[in-house]
């Protein structure tokens, strides 16, 4: 049976979007839990399912967001863990023309997994073809792929990867583990790890961002900078707040200067 590529989750960015981004940051920042924060903006501003599942995946504030990115490798390691399904899912959203989101601790994320599960199929086969030769041009030469073994088929991709990768690198190992997250941890002591996963970036000691990487080579112009979107909404918003009180400071010092 033939299967049908699966459609682009697309986002639009949009002024309403940029303003719920800066409240979210803002509430973060002033210590509010994320689901606490993320309920109250997505009532405030009405957000859409795919819209707030951006903010969650893209927007962290400054602390954590400066810690992931001081793990982030800039180049390319010669080994490497692959958290499989995670990286893979961004590879294929470039493919199909998906949107991407740089997010503000500097990891490149898809939005596909909040509307529906990780499937196996030929676009996930492709994306791995993309992958393991970008990384092979990349000179890494030692693989770790990790599947979580939940997905439904992953025993079976995990075959077809035991069969490419000595094509592309000189040692490689694949696991499927029903706790792939752990398997990860483990390794990471040993191994740079490519997720965007946020528990996996707040826990290992070195992120390469492969997924990020190659998704910018084949498809840069479906990269939405949600960084740089914040960071001017914030600005906005500051100049704003800023005149405003200069307003008011101005009409006070008037009405004392009469009295």
């Amino acid at each position: 049976m033939l299967l049908l590529k699966p459609s682009p989750v697309k986002l639009e960015v949009t002024s309403k979007l940029a303003s719920a981004a800066a409240d979210f940051f803002y509430l973060l920042e002033r210590g509010y839990g994320r689901k606490a924060a993320l309920d109250l903006v997505t009532s405030r501003w009405g957000l859409s399912k795919l819209e707030r599942a951006a903010l969650y995946r893209c927007v962290f504030d400054s602390k954590t967001s400066i810690q992931r990115a001081s793990k982030i490798l800039a180049k390319p390691p010669e080994k490497l863990a692959i958290d499989g399904f995670n990286v893979l899912s961004t590879v294929r959203s470039a493919l199909i023309g998906g949107s991407l989101l740089l997010a503000t601790d500097n990891l490149v994320r898809d939005l596909s997994a909040s509307v529906r599960r990780v499937a196996v199929d030929r676009t996930l086969a492709a994306a791995l073809t993309v992958l393991l030769s970008t990384l092979s041009r990349l000179n890494v030469k030692e693989i770790v792929a990790v599947f979580d073994a939940q997905v439904s088929r992953s025993g079976d991709f995990a075959r077809v990867v035991r069969g490419l990768l000595p094509s592309y690198v000189e040692h490689c190992e694949v696991l499927v583990s029903s706790r792939a997250d752990n398997s990860l941890l483990a390794l990471s002591k040993s191994y740079p790890v490519a997720s965007s996963d946020s528990v996996l970036a707040d826990r290992v000691e070195a992120i390469f961002d492969a997924g990020g990487l190659v998704s910018s080579l084949i498809a840069a112009e479906n990269v939405i900078n949600f960084k740089r979107l914040l960071e001017v909404e914030v600005e906005r918003v500051a100049a704003c707040l800023a005149e405003r009180v200069r307003a008011v400071a101005a009409q006070n010092g008037g009405k004392s200067g009469r009295a």
